[in-house]
């Protein structure tokens, strides 16, 4: 019965994961060790994923469902991960147009890829910090607090890269003399 969790296991992470392969990987990553993956058979699906051509998500429920559950539970994550694509793309197709006239719609579409991109970090984070063996009082704060403060002062207030660069220099110098 092992294909069976399998299938609804990426089934949900088919019909869940927006923002492509790359967003996925926290939900697959979830989902994996719940399986018994270890972290280090997932830091493997990483680098196999950007050796073997085709899309993660696929390459990533092959290769789980293999592990997990033989030749069978490799078909089965593979064709649970694929169904809600095909019906997504289908759906989304016939009603394109009505779809992208609708304001709602644009601000959900705009808000995933910033989801997305969290999700993207979050698991390069759970990564680093997982095969590091990194603790919490070893991370350097300062340097945290001052790469999040540079990226919102490039990007949110629209600030120029050399100008944020040169006030992470002064910030970090004035912070490094304390």
């Amino acid at each position: 019965m092992m294909w069976w969790t399998l299938f609804v296991t990426f089934l949900k992470i088919g019909f869940l994961g927006f923002g492509g392969g790359y967003a996925m990987l926290a939900l697959i990553y979830a989902d994996s060790t719940a399986l018994g993956l270890t972290v280090q058979q997932f830091a493997d699906l990483n680098a196999l994923d950007l050796l073997a051509p085709g899309p993660i998500a696929i390459n990533s429920a092959t290769y789980v469902g293999y592990l997990t559950g033989g030749i069978l539970g490799s078909t089965s994550a593979t064709l649970a991960v694929a169904v809600p694509s095909v019906v997504f793309v289908t759906l989304y197709l016939h009603y394109e147009d009505a779809l992208l006239r609708q304001p709602v719609i644009a601000r959900f579409l705009k808000a995933i890829k910033i989801v997305a991109v969290g999700l993207i970090g979050a698991v390069a984070i759970s990564l680093l910090v997982e095969a590091s063996g990194i603790r919490a009082s070893q991370v350097d704060w300062i340097a945290l607090i001052a790469i999040v403060f540079a990226v919102f002062a490039r990007f949110k207030l629209q600030l120029n890269p050399i100008l944020v660069i040169i006030l992470s220099g002064a910030v970090g110098g004035i912070l490094s003399l304390w």
